[in-house]
């Protein structure tokens, strides 16, 4: 008879070897790792200050200098500013009505301490008169509550007559004119002894003096 081969026994296939990071790439990993946990935590960090808003006062329209604050003028928002800026916080918004504006307050701005103050603009024994300047004879940086020299001219008719100056504070931004183009209508406080002079000249130049006290601001921030 004759030899019949046997077949030799299957042999299940070796099973795979597991992967096995050498030392330096397991470190590589283990770095990797740390700093995607580092830039997370510091995302969450920077997330969770800019969420952290406070109520501040905002001004919900134009308010004019010298304007008394009523309610319907200020209203409260949540903003997320720094400690150093200067807002006031909403919970205080209830004590500034009755108080008055100090310079111009535009709608949508936050208004601060130093913008209002509890006393009008208008000090006892003054007045103020409005005249219309060009706006080419304007000074820059007059605005709110600087100091400034009103100068009316000379009559060059007349050989005696000299320039008259009388000093002042501006009380509102100056804003354009209806009666011409190019020409600006100021506001001015002055004393009331020279109101009349001031108000029937013809032709009035303006100084800008070097910024001085104001006598309105004493209760600033009461």
């Amino acid at each position: 008879m004759s030899d019949i081969d046997t077949p030799a026994p299957h042999q299940l296939p070796e099973e795979p070897r597991g992967f096995r990071p050498s030392a330096r790439r397991r470190n590589r990993l283990a770095a990797g790792v740390a700093l995607g946990a580092i830039a997370i935590g510091g995302n969450i960090a920077v997330y969770s200050a800019l969420n952290s808003s406070e109520p501040a006062v905002q001004v919900v329209r134009d308010v004019a200098a010298g304007d008394a604050i009523t309610s319907d003028m200020l209203r409260t928002v949540d903003v997320n500013v720094d400690a150093t800026v200067n807002v006031i916080e909403g919970a205080d918004l209830s004590s500034l009505i009755g108080q008055y504006a100090r310079v111009r307050l535009v709608s949508g701005s936050l208004v601060t301490r130093q913008a209002l103050q509890a006393v009008p603009l208008v000090s006892v024994g003054n007045a103020v008169v409005a005249f219309e300047v060009d706006a080419s004879e304007l000074p820059v940086g007059v605005r709110e509550r600087v100091p400034v020299r009103l100068v009316i001219p000379a009559d060059r008719s007349d050989d005696d007559q000299t320039p008259v100056s009388i000093d002042g504070r501006v009380v509102g931004f100056p804003t354009a004119s209806d009666s011409g183009v190019g020409t600006m209508s100021v506001s001015v406080e002055l004393d009331n002894a020279d109101a009349a002079v001031a108000a029937s000249a013809d032709h009035v130049r303006v100084v800008l003096l070097v910024p001085s006290p104001d006598p309105a601001a004493a209760g600033l921030g009461e």
